[in-house]
């Protein structure tokens, strides 16, 4: 578990100070889900598995070499003779079995998601975003001034979402340094405390165009969610 009680604590801390100031609902998660880019996978094996043989053949070891060592090599009469058509299905087996062990070796290895290209990991961390503000109740704030604070710890990669009523008013600019504390947290290895700091922003980006009028109730717990 990356936090222990103290940090929860001090998030929950962070959100209840940050929304003294601001008529606006801040919530926090941390998505541990694992997610394999199976596009991202497949297009890589393919690319492999055509230009690993292709680079052989180019360099001398392709068919026309395997046709060269039987008919020069010692076993040449234990063979049947490699016909040009045995020689390219041989090319074709080959490229399948390269194919096969790259997309194994992929699919437990960082690039299945970490190193998945950035805009394929924007993209899903957004719908899982989207998924959560919703299952999270954050659309139902009375005012539409819910925001969601989300990092995908396996995507590297953090997304602030406002809910309509504050979206309309503040944009998305106001949130790029929002995200940057997040993933300054993940590369600190102290997500919490990019959660504190990212908090802190959102808070005053919210007391800005939000400012608390008077007493309101506390429509979203103070907490931060592990999923």
């Amino acid at each position: 578990m990356p936090f222990t009680e103290a940090d929860r604590a001090r998030v929950a801390a962070a959100i209840e100070a940050a929304e003294r100031e601001t008529s606006g609902e801040i919530f926090c998660i941390y998505a541990r889900v694992p997610h394999r880019y199976v596009e991202w996978l497949l297009a890589l094996a393919t690319s492999l598995a055509f230009l690993v043989p292709l680079a052989a053949t180019l360099l001398g070891f392709g068919p026309g070499a395997w046709l060269a060592l039987a008919e020069a090599g010692s076993w040449r009469d234990a063979l049947p003779p490699l016909s040009e058509q045995l020689l390219v299905e041989a090319y074709a087996l080959v490229q399948l079995v390269l194919f096969l062990l790259i997309l194994s070796a992929l699919w437990w290895s960082p690039l299945a998601q970490r190193r998945a290209p950035l805009w394929l990991r924007q993209r899903h961390v957004h719908e899982l975003a989207g998924f959560h503000f919703l299952a999270q109740g954050l659309h139902l704030t009375e005012a539409r001034t819910g925001v969601l604070l989300f990092v995908s710890v396996e995507d590297h990669v953090a997304e602030v979402l406002a809910d309509e009523g504050i979206h309309a008013k503040v944009g998305e600019e106001p949130w790029v340094e929002t995200v940057e504390a997040l993933l300054a947290g993940l590369r600190r290895d102290d997500p919490a405390q990019g959660f504190c700091d990212a908090i802190a922003l959102a808070g005053t980006v919210l007391a800005r165009h939000f400012p608390r009028a008077g007493p309101k109730p506390n429509e979203l717990p103070n907490r931060l969610l592990v999923v």
